[in-house]
């Protein structure tokens, strides 16, 4: 009984790394994370629809690309009346779509959260083997694995301590993209070092008193200002003696563990790289 186990436990892990005998013609993304997969890698004409998110910049890093393609709220009956071939979407979104469609016959893959840049190809090549482009997702994994090995490469000299901090004093902690981001391209995290996991609030007075290096103001808008943003002009950052930049980092880069992270890996990477270049006097 063991041993019919193990080998029929062999057979299902081979048989999940087989492509799919026929490439859907027709998906359906529900989730904003693999909305933008899609995007990446879906053949002309083959995306049913999108969340209704796919659009909105402020949340999907491929939010031009989603322009004129069909959307929908992520309900069942909406998704239903598309007849898709396939459905993707989050391990955390609607649970009762994801059943509901299941129950009716629909084909769902999900697909969870991950907070590691470096988990990203994977991610690609699953998306790939899903719609049948297993070679176009190839290429994009390699590419982007070839460029994560370049910008990850240590940099000199020792690593600043560093912080993302977004409005109300939000900063973005351990099992975190930021986290992963930050310390691949060779910054310490000042939220993940404070004991905050995920997304969480750092009094202001706790990061005056660690006194870091760099302070990253993520998700201010001039063209929209708000009370959650009178924080970043408050008198305390001037005593800091760090280095404040806005609006550095790609809006939405790291929202999701698709391609788009790569761009705020390189903006974070040319920032380190400005404290201690090669070559430079320790």
């Amino acid at each position: 009984m063991a041993l019919r186990q193990a080998a029929a436990g062999m057979l299902a892990l081979w048989a999940l790394t087989l492509p799919l005998s026929a490439a859907p013609g027709r998906v359906a993304s529900l989730n904003v994370c693999t909305d933008q997969l899609v995007l990446a890698l879906a053949a002309p004409g083959q995306i049913a629809a999108l969340s209704r998110f796919a659009g909105d910049p402020r949340l999907s890093a491929s939010a031009a690309r989603a322009r004129g393609q069909p959307t929908t709220r992520g309900t069942a009956e909406e998704v239903f009346s598309l007849r898709p071939d396939l459905v993707v979407t989050g391990a955390f979104s609607l649970h009762n779509t994801t059943a509901l469609l299941r129950q009716l016959g629909f084909t769902v893959e999900e697909f969870g959260f991950d907070s590691d840049v470096s988990a990203i190809p994977a991610g690609l090549r699953r998306m790939g083997r899903l719609l049948g482009r297993e070679a176009e997702a190839e290429a994009q994994a390699m590419a982007f694995a070839d460029e994560l090995h370049r910008l990850a490469t240590p940099a000199c000299g020792q690593r600043p301590l560093a912080i993302i901090y977004e409005q109300n004093g939000v900063s973005l902690g351990a099992g975190t993209l930021a986290d992963s981001a930050l310390t691949l391209a060779g910054f310490r995290n000042l939220a993940a070092e404070a004991g905050i996991t995920g997304m969480g609030p750092l009094p202001l007075e706790a990061l005056v008193k660690a006194r870091p290096d760099l302070v990253i103001f993520a998700g201010y808008r001039e063209d929209a200002p708000a009370l959650a943003d009178q924080i970043t002009s408050h008198p305390a950052f001037a005593a800091l003696h760090a280095r404040v930049e806005r609006d550095v980092l790609p809006p939405a880069a790291l929202s999701c563990a698709a391609p788009a992270a790569l761009a705020a890996l390189a903006a974070l990477r040319r920032l380190r790289d400005q404290f201690s270049p090669c070559g430079a006097a320790p």
